[in-house]
């Protein structure tokens, strides 16, 4: 219009729309260890072609290693979309120590995951702790809730008491370790806070009055080394009149 050349006519233009092939993408777990099919899950009734970052053609191929997984999906028309494919690795649970808290049992992993955990390796709860659990040897299991791996450990959980009161009301009046007859060797060692040998037991059920040579001991801390077998406890309680 600005040069005056104005035209008298018109030219049709005709435009097709066509569709892309329709996928969804994805984030996919798989068991350490293992392989997984990761497939398109094209449903279109049209012909279509598949190209992976992989360099296969076909609809699923199977993978054995973590990452990020693409397939381009190109119809007849010759349009492609794409679909991204998150694929995680679920790693088998590690059990990286055990301790005992009195009568609690307390099972630390590696690594964080959905795990369940057991002493007998039938009955499973969520908890990593296991409470009023008397002492003994335990094999601990963990197990990973989805079947990816599981693992146990053999444990001696002892229990050591973190106090007592020998105030002579008949209630925790001595510094008991249950369970020591029942394992076929022990030795008991208590010292005071400067290291003196108070007292030392082998081989036989456990009580001690918090005394020393018929005479009460002070209140304060005491420290304990006990030997279970091949496994060795060292640690303090405290002793409250």
């Amino acid at each position: 219009t600005v040069a005056g050349c104005i035209s008298d006519t018109r030219t049709a233009v005709s435009i097709f729309f066509y569709q892309l092939p329709e996928v969804e993408d994805e984030t996919v777990a798989f068991c350490e260890g293992s392989q997984t099919t990761l497939n398109t899950n094209y449903m279109g009734s049209d012909t279509v072609s598949y190209e992976w970052n992989t360099g296969e053609t076909t609809s699923q191929i199977t993978v054995g290693a973590p990452g990020t997984y693409t397939v381009g999906v190109t119809n007849s028309d010759g349009c492609t979309n794409v679909k991204t494919i998150t694929l995680e690795q679920v790693d088998a649970p590690i059990i990286s120590n055990i301790t005992s808290d009195e009568f609690t049992i307390i099972v630390s992993t590696t690594f964080e995951g959905d795990f369940e955990y057991s002493l007998n390796g039938v009955d499973y709860q969520d908890s990593p702790e296991f409470e009023n659990t008397q002492g003994g040897r335990y094999t601990i299991y963990v197990r990973e809730k989805n079947g990816c791996g599981e693992t146990s450990s053999q444990y001696t959980h002892f229990v050591i008491p973190k106090f007592f009161t020998p105030n002579g009301d008949t209630f925790n009046d001595t510094f008991v370790l249950t369970g020591i007859e029942n394992y076929s060797s022990s030795q008991v060692n208590i010292f005071d806070r400067y290291g003196k040998l108070l007292i030392n037991s082998r081989n036989t059920p456990f009580s001690w009055d918090g005394t020393f040579n018929n005479r009460d001991l002070p209140s304060g801390d005491y420290w304990y080394m006990i030997q279970i077998e091949d496994t060795i406890f060292k640690g303090h309680f405290s002793l409250k009149r």
